[in-house]
């Protein structure tokens, strides 16, 4: 998994991917809830990168996406996660 940072007007966004060398390896997501970090699903990438593209993400304000302003809702990290998926 490489880590990468999203940069916001409210601070940075840690997620991170694997390069899959499958052509047409559809992409998982996984967003780990309230007050966990990407360190949730470590078994889950484990098996899961090998045949599929991964992407984890530290929510803004959990994990490594700290410090982050609290001044966002739910729109905004449905943007985000948008951003980040199409970069």
């Amino acid at each position: 998994m490489t880590e990468k940072i999203h940069s916001t007007p409210l601070g940075e966004i840690h997620y991170w991917v694997n390069n899959n060398p499958i052509e047409e390896a559809k992409t998982l997501v996984f967003l780990p809830g309230l007050a966990a970090d990407h360190t949730l699903f470590v078994h889950q990438i484990e098996y899961f990168s090998a045949h599929y593209n991964v992407l984890v993400w530290d929510a803004p304000a959990h994990g490594k996406s700290r410090p982050f302003q609290l001044a966002f809702d739910l729109e905004d990290i449905a943007r985000y996660l948008h951003e980040i998926l199409t970069i």
